[in-house]
């Protein structure tokens, strides 16, 4: 019998490491995006155009956010179709989520003229950067549809098993942004709006990018495959992607709304706040997008082993990615606590928001660790297409831990900004908690596949 060393050495960690690393890079590319934003607008606006970013971000995040199932449900149905050998059907998934994708990024551009100013009000009262807040959500959310483009064919080419295409869509993205951003903000001084802007230039970029790729890697039978809406398959398949989509709004809506919340909650205690939890905000992505590049190994494995019917590398590959996963929040949370002065530093040179930043630096340091199950337990649930236990862990651990924490101190008068990033930390911990239990049921059953 192997010793529990020899067990870890067998386990696939090139196969997860392969899938990871361009999804680690891809992913990290989002926040930098948006830390690149707030050390610009940090070093040549004011703190009213930071705080504005921060929750305009937060705000156009919670929107785009509650449509992002588009890339990780048809990931999962991509990954198990290729796991079962249904290439074919592959592509129809494809299909659905591009039809999707086009529907609800139109009726949001409709729509958004009348959604975005309400959600600013409700969440920016009386703060300054209101109204900034509000005209920097207007330009970002003309740019929905692109997004919602490029999430289908990402989550296509990751149900795929290739993470390097999307990786290169980031980069585009990323170089755009950043580039227009300098430009806008630091070479003509547009603020908020500016840098709204320059990421409404880039994403739409990354849309056009992500399709002339598409096509590239389907070759000339797919791209055929993919324009044809006649087929029966087509029309039959629906009911698969709603389902799981349905599950995934509301509970990335959940979580979107805890991410707005604590955003958009330090306006109580002043506009230095405010822009201080932006930065705290912005660290949390890029802690989550670099987990995140494990968990999507997981997720991906998880679909193709699931579709193949094989489940004990569904569990050997999740065991490979957690570990791995585990090492990369233990040392992103020592880079946090190491750099922190030079990273506040980096972010803003406005010395109140910086004094701010500096007294709640230990949320930074903690959200790695802390939100690590959470993250690598959501990738499994993804791959294997159980959305409807990620809604229900989601759901306890809004109500049981961030809602249920903040009502308490308010009752007693002790609601304070560490208060709400405390309640955070905490829906984290339950969600991997409620997740982690699930798992264990559904192996003791041998319920997997």
């Amino acid at each position: 019998m192997p010793s529990a060393a020899g067990r870890l050495r067998s386990l696939p960690h090139r196969q997860a490491l392969r899938l990871a690393l361009p999804a680690i890079a891809s992913n990290v590319t989002v926040p930098i995006v948006g830390l690149i934003d707030t050390g610009v607008v940090g070093h040549f606006a004011s703190a009213a155009d930071l705080g504005a970013v921060g929750l305009g971000a937060a705000v156009i995040a919670s929107v785009f956010w509650a449509f992002s199932f588009l890339r990780p449900g048809t990931t999962s149905l991509v990954g198990r179709a290729i796991g079962a050998g249904r290439g074919a059907d592959a592509v129809t998934h494809l299909q659905r989520a591009l039809a999707m994708a086009v529907g609800l990024g139109l009726a949001w551009a409709a729509l958004q003229w009348a959604v975005v100013p309400v959600l600013v009000d409700v969440l920016a009262g009386d703060a300054a950067a209101g109204p900034l807040a509000q005209d920097y959500a207007l330009v970002r959310g003309l740019s929905l549809p692109a997004v919602l483009v490029t999430l289908a064919v990402v989550g296509y080419l990751i149900g795929t098993q290739d993470t390097r295409t999307p990786l290169g869509i980031a980069g585009v993205v990323a170089f755009v942004n950043a580039a227009m951003c300098v430009w806008f903000v630091a070479g003509l001084g547009a603020g908020a709006v500016g840098s709204a802007w320059a990421t409404f230039a880039a994403e739409w970029t990354g849309a056009a990018v992500a399709l002339a790729l598409l096509r590239l890697r389907l070759g000339r039978d797919g791209w055929r495959l993919l324009g044809s809406w006649r087929s029966k398959s087509l029309r039959k398949g629906w009911r698969a992607l709603l389902s799981m989509n349905a599950h995934l709004v509301v509970r990335t809506a959940l979580l979107m709304a805890v991410v707005t919340a604590t955003a958009s909650l330090g306006s109580r205690f002043g506009d230095a706040t405010l822009a201080a939890n932006a930065i705290l905000v912005q660290m949390m992505y890029l802690a989550s997008y670099a987990l995140d590049g494990y968990a999507t190994a997981a997720e991906t494995i998880a679909a193709s082993s699931i579709g193949a019917k094989r489940q004990a590398d569904f569990h050997r590959s999740n065991l490979a990615s957690s570990i791995a996963g585990a090492a990369i929040a233990v040392a992103m949370s020592l880079a946090f606590w190491l750099g922190e002065g030079w990273i506040v530093r980096v972010l803003t040179g406005l010395p109140d928001v910086a004094a701010v930043a500096h007294e709640h630096w230990w949320v930074a340091v903690a959200l790695p660790v802390v939100s690590l199950g959470a993250w690598i337990l959501d990738g499994i649930f993804l791959g294997a297409g159980r959305t409807r236990d990620m809604l229900w862990s989601m759901a306890a651990s809004t109500l049981l831990g961030y809602v249920a924490l903040l009502a308490v101190a308010s009752m007693l008068g002790a609601f304070t900004n560490p208060v709400l990033w405390i309640a955070f930390l905490a829906m984290n911990v339950l969600r991997a908690a409620t997740l982690g239990w699930r798992y264990a049921v559904l192996t003791r059953r041998s319920a997997w596949v």
